[in-house]
């Protein structure tokens, strides 16, 4: 029995509780499912035509592309400059037909810059009409030609967030800043007239920046005091880094691609200043070049003002026979009194192994690493640097709950099952687990850190 006065609603009754929500509120429900469902609601009911056009965001991602391009085959349209007219149609009608608040704008370009560039243009022109503050746009092709952004974009100042990929960046001389971004995202960007510290400073709101194989950049001198998150992929030539003017970073991952020397050097510093513009950090990730270039000056057995919030350090293509960069790694490690996460993935060559008697004379007992309780190492072959860095962790780790090894993909079974057996002479604490597996790596790489998650097949009863 119900309680007096408590309606219960009958089975069977044909109520539609969802056409009376509030428009803006199935507007934002619709905003969840992507374009083609959208548009397909407008069939259920005459009250449900234009709901979809009053999506406060309109997303054509790499899956609208496919079903695009799937019903081009279907129709027979094999002419290029029909695809692109076609394709420029449906966003543009998209943006006309618009009645609403447009918060987000998001197109992923299957065709090359050559014959997308007046289409683009155009609807950035409208954008810059609408006060959009979310921004993607992304040429998915092979770029033969720079689509250089036409100065109606630096316009666009409600922006919040700003992703471009292949594009070419010329800030005009009277552009004061994107004073609302606090998220930037540029893939394969060229920075041209040396725009690109001018450009970063000013957005002074950022928090967020993401910079990947863009050209025209030489010198990182980044700022920005809200900045907490940085990931540099470079691939131009790579001269100096600072980042003294971003003194709140939590999340730092940096590759320099292809170095140069500059006429000063590479303006790097050495490891102890750079750990000290970075009072903040909580996740560190280098690759080997950059350990390199730490490593170019004396590297201590351990920096006196690591910080305390640094708690899960990533490296990629470490080389376990380079004195250098184990130098730095192991100063690193041993620095960082909070540190309770550790991956890295070895990219060992071979060398003389001076490096392995080195870490044997590691004391695991000074300055052990008391909260490290995961380690996560890949690509491991078995060389003896590798075994006597794995030996070290173990026996400085006393929280080290689980160890993940994964064995290089070309490591023969032969080989591999040494590293087993070697792996157990070390008699490991009894509260370690070691799961020593072979996998295929398959890279899985956000913005602000890396990781490997292979699915692996544990090496069990081995003889």
């Amino acid at each position: 029995m119900f309680p007096k006065g408590v309606k219960v609603k009958q089975s069977g009754s044909d109520e539609d509780i969802i056409s009376s929500l509030p428009r803006d509120l199935i507007a934002c429900i619709l905003g969840k499912v992507s374009v083609r469902e959208a548009v397909r609601t407008s069939l259920l009911a005459k009250k449900w035509r234009f709901y979809y056009f009053y999506i406060p965001q309109i997303v054509f991602d790499n899956e609208f592309c496919e079903e695009l391009d799937d019903s081009f085959e279907k129709k027979g349209f094999y002419i290029h400059e029909l695809q692109c007219n076609q394709f420029d149609e449906i966003i543009t009608k998209s943006l006309l037909l618009h009645p609403g608040e447009l918060e987000k704008f998001k197109v992923c370009i299957p065709y090359d810059a050559s014959t997308m560039v007046p289409y683009v243009n155009k609807w950035i022109l409208y954008l810059s009409w609408r006060n959009i503050k979310k921004l993607t746009l992304t040429y998915n092709t092979l770029i033969t030609q720079s689509h250089k952004l036409p100065p109606y974009f630096f316009s666009c100042l409600e922006l919040t967030s700003l992703k471009l990929k292949n594009f070419v960046l010329t800030p005009q001389l009277e552009f004061k800043g994107f004073l609302s971004l606090y998220k930037l995202i540029l893939v394969g960007v060229d920075f041209t007239n040396n725009c690109f510290e001018s450009f970063i400073s000013s957005c002074p709101l950022l928090r967020r920046l993401v910079l990947r194989g863009c050209s025209g950049v030489h010198h990182y001198n980044i700022s920005g005091s809200y900045l907490e998150r940085l990931f540099i992929k470079a691939d131009d030539n790579f001269q100096s880094i600072s980042l003294e003017k971003a003194p709140n970073l939590s999340d730092v991952y940096l590759s320099p691609g292809k170095i140069v020397e500059g006429q000063e050097g590479n303006c790097v510093s050495d490891l102890v200043t750079f750990m000290g513009c970075l009072p903040k950090v909580k996740l560190l990730g280098f690759d080997s070049q950059f350990l390199q270039l730490l490593s170019g000056t004396p590297v201590p057995p351990m920096l006196l003002t690591a910080p305390l919030s640094l708690t899960i350090i990533k490296l990629k293509r470490v080389n376990f026979m380079d004195l250098d960069q184990m130098g730095v790694v192991v100063c690193l490690i041993r620095s960082a009194w909070n540190l309770k996460e550790l991956f890295i993935e070895a990219s060992t060559e071979l060398n003389l192994e001076q490096v392995s008697s080195d870490l044997k004379l590691l004391d695991c007992t000074t300055s052990p690493l008391s909260k490290l309780h995961q380690v996560k190492l890949t690509n491991i072959s078995g060389f003896d640097p590798e075994l006597e860095f794995i030996r070290f962790l173990l026996f400085s780790s006393p929280s080290l709950v689980k160890m993940t090894i994964l064995e290089h993909p070309q490591l023969e079974s032969a080989a591999a099952l040494e590293v087993a057996r070697k792996l157990l002479q070390f008699g490991q604490p009894s509260a370690v687990c070691i799961d020593f597996s072979s996998a295929t790596p398959k890279k899985v790489f956000n913005f602000f850190s890396f990781a490997l998650e292979p699915i692996s097949v544990s090496r069990q009863n081995v003889p």
